[in-house]
Order: structure tokens, then C-alpha cells, then sequence
């Protein structure tokens, strides 16, 4: 179920957030070879998010793509996506199958523990230097290689990638990558997909 190759466009939705131009962005970048759109939500009660999660529903659906929701088990239930995400600090929760469970992980410890709780794949970084998470040191593919060394799920590098260090991160054990600004804040979404995704392909 989860893609060989993943390309994970990762979208954050706040009370700031244009909702037209994030779906707008969605569409395109499913255009370009985004094959897993996560809709990370903050700072809103999951209900509001609602409308957000169907209508990516709809779209990765056509697309032939996978939906992830952070971190409301309910609005993922409500909106039938495929995993349920969880930051690496929140509390253990088991979704309905078929439903799969994500976690986002900064350390082998808790990449270990993701793994004991049930986790299907794992979010590993931050990575390289990001404008997402600037207060977070980079850890590098050194981070990468010692979680793929310790546990048996699929690894998604996230953290400041770019289409030049696709090719690290998946020699260090990933098998996809995780994007938010390289993708939400290109000129041409579907473009920058593509580039994502032909470093992918190698």
C-alpha cells in the first residue's frame, strides 16, 4: 500500500492558511507526481479542517495518491484517509484497520518504539536546514542510516530536502521524501513535483 518510491507533499493548514491556494497547490502537485499528501493541521479543532481533508480526500483519490491527517484521529477517520500521522511526542493511539499509523521521529529511540507500537512507516529529520522547523538542529543522514539500521519500516526523509539530496537521502535507507516548502512555495508546483520526482526514479 505504501508507494515503493514516496513523494509526500506535506501541507500545513493553520487559521493563516489560504485554503483555495493549499488546494490549488494539492492539485497540482498530484499533477506532477506527488503520490502522498499529508494535511498536517495546527492551531485548529479538527472539525474546521474538515472541508480541507474531504476535498484532498477526493483528489489523491483520482490521483491514485494516498491521504495522511495530523494529528486527529477523528478527522482522519472522518474524512477516510489512509494513515493516521502522529508527532513523535503524542500519546499512543491505534486506528481502525485498514487504516495505517505514521509517526514523525528525531531519534533512534523513538523510531524504536514507533516500530513496538504498531507504526507502518516513519516520518525521520529534520534532516537537512529548514524554514519549517528553524529552532531544529539538522541532523543530517547520519540520523537516516542509524533508524534504517535499527528498525524494518519504511523511511521517509523530511527536513529541508531538495531534488539535489533526494539521492542521499535514499542511499542512507529512505525510501521517499517529504516536502512543504519545495513544492508549496515553487512557482510551478507540478514543476518542482516533477523534479522531486525524477530524483526519485534516479
Amino acid at each position: 500500500m505504501i508507494p515503493e518510491r514516496s513523494l509526500m507533499l506535506i501541507l500545513n493548514y493553520t487559521p493563516q492558511t489560504d485554503a483555495a491556494q493549499a488546494l490549488w497547490v494539492a492539485e497540482r502537485a498530484l499533477q506532477g507526481g506527488v503520490n502522498w499528501v499529508m494535511l498536517r493541521v495546527r492551531d485548529l479543532p479538527p472539525r474546521l479542517a474538515l472541508d480541507m481533508g474531504l476535498q484532498l480526500r477526493h483528489m489523491t483519490r483520482m490521483a491514485h495518491a494516498l491521504l495522511s491527517v495530523n494529528p486527529y484521529p477523528a478527522l482522519a477517520e472522518w474524512c477516510g484517509a489512509d494513515a493516521l500521522h502522529l508527532p513523535e511526542a503524542a500519546p499512543p493511539y491505534t486506528p481502525h484497520a485498514p487504516m495505517m499509523l505514521g509517526r514523525s521521529v528525531h531519534s533512534v529511540e523513538a523510531a524504536v518504539h514507533a516500530e513496538t507500537e504498531g507504526s507502518h512507516y516513519l516520518l525521520v529529520g529534520a534532516l537537512y536546514p529548514t524554514r519549517s522547523h528553524p529552532e531544529k538542529s539538522p541532523e543530517g543522514v547520519a540520523l537516516l542510516q542509524a533508524v534504517r539500521s535499527a528498525v524494518a519500516l519504511p523511511l521517509i526523509a523530511v527536513g529541508g530536502i531538495t531534488p539535489e539530496r533526494v539521492a542521499e537521502c535514499l542511499q542512507a535507507g529512505a525510501s521517499g521524501v517529504a516536502v512543504i516548502t519545495g513544492i508549496t512555495e515553487a512557482a510551478d508546483p507540478t514543476e518542482a513535483a516533477q523534479a522531486y520526482r525524477q530524483a526519485l526514479l534516479g
